[in-house]
């Protein structure tokens, strides 16, 4: 059955925002599983807290999050997670494979839409 409701709807991406704190970046594809997440670099990759924006018409959109990653790393997927380290992998999505041929930044700016 269909969620007919907007309230309805955009209660399941408050619900969903609270849930999904983080942004992780992965070096292979997730799906029920989460990718292997990115590690090392100077300055050293790390997760980002997901700033969500207030909640509309169904839909959720954070603030960009700049990752820094490191000299030779792919960036494949991104994901987000329960906590900053360690916790609960929740949800992913593959993105355009970038090879990252010295230490840079990638920028992720994470939306969810509840149909």
């Amino acid at each position: 059955m269909a969620i007919q409701t907007v309230t309805m709807r955009n209660a399941l991406v408050d619900s969903y925002k609270t849930q999904a704190a983080f942004v992780a970046l992965f070096s292979t594809a997730p799906g029920a599983s989460p990718g292997t997440e990115l590690t090392g670099g100077a300055p050293a990759y790390a997760r980002k807290a997901a700033n969500w924006g207030a909640t509309a018409t169904s839909a959720a959109t954070a603030a960009p999050a700049a990752f820094d990653v490191a000299s030779g790393s792919t960036v494949a997927g991104v994901g987000l997670y329960s906590a900053v380290t360690a916790g609960t992998y929740l949800d992913g999505s593959t993105v355009t494979s970038q090879t990252f041929s010295s230490q840079g930044t990638y920028t992720v700016t994470a939306t969810y839409t509840q149909s």
